[in-house]
């Protein structure tokens, strides 16, 4: 009787281990260092960490941390082959997502000038984005945020293939400014070892929110809030600050 009772339970746990669904959080699987694949072919990046930490070890929910190309990553969540994406929300997601009230990062985007820039004083007095309409701004392909900020009929705009070499033509003195996020700025400043030719202003043009966004279909969608306390008690107590570290 002992032992059937034993056998019972096994199965009995494996029965509610096993039967956990999981939550299918997609990524940008080149986008350092917020989300990547390494090279032991797993996700790993700020973004994964901190969704690791709350839904995972806060939560007590199971989830699988995926990457894909950008735009396959918000097609699979568009047509319900996912669950979420952790992204900045705009009036077309928000069509077919709902978004968490407390972003699991908060991006400040600043900006960047080279070494001994001859209006430097004048760069640093820069407190509007319109203020940037006499200097070269180098950007790059695929960012919506400067699409939408610096209209090409407004300011002088030179576009690179991607950041790393819009950085790389700062540092050669080819342009006046690059505003960007200063987290991957950072990153890729030291990850090409830039950091002596390139001076970050002190100026944060805006915040960028990338937050939990979960689609309307999900039945996950119901964990929002819960998230959202979540993530500010981990903000709160300090661990965002120890994965940033980890970045730098």
């Amino acid at each position: 009787m002992v032992q059937r009772l034993w056998v019972l339970s096994l199965c009995l746990l494996s029965f509610f281990s096993y039967g956990k669904e999981t939550l299918r959080i997609v990524y940008y699987d080149s986008f350092p260092p917020y989300s990547y694949i390494n090279a032991a072919g797993e996700m790993e990046g700020i973004l994964v960490d901190i969704a690791k930490e709350v839904l995972e070890k806060q939560m007590d929910l199971e989830v699988s941390h995926e990457g894909y190309p950008w735009s396959r990553a918000q097609r699979m969540v568009f047509n319900g082959q996912a669950d979420a994406f952790i992204t900045v929300p705009t009036p077309e997601r928000l069509n077919y997502v709902n978004v968490a009230k407390e972003p699991v990062f908060s991006a400040p985007i600043n900006l960047f000038t080279y070494k001994n820039h001859a209006h430097l004083d004048k760069l640093e007095q820069v407190s509007r984005i319109e203020d940037l309409k006499e200097f070269v701004i180098l950007d790059y392909v695929g960012n919506g945020w400067g699409n939408e900020n610096f209209p090409q009929d407004s300011y002088t705009r030179v576009i690179e293939s991607d950041l790393s070499i819009a950085l790389q033509m700062l540092a050669k003195k080819k342009g006046d400014v690059v505003a960007v996020d200063k987290v991957v700025a950072e990153f890729l400043l030291s990850k090409h070892d830039r950091r002596n030719l390139i001076t970050e202003l002190p100026v944060t043009l805006t915040v960028a929110p990338f937050a939990l966004c979960i689609s309307k279909t999900s039945q996950f969608v119901t964990i929002l809030e819960e998230f959202s306390e979540q993530v500010l008690a981990f903000r709160q107590q300090g661990g965002e600050r120890e994965i940033l570290a980890k970045y730098k």
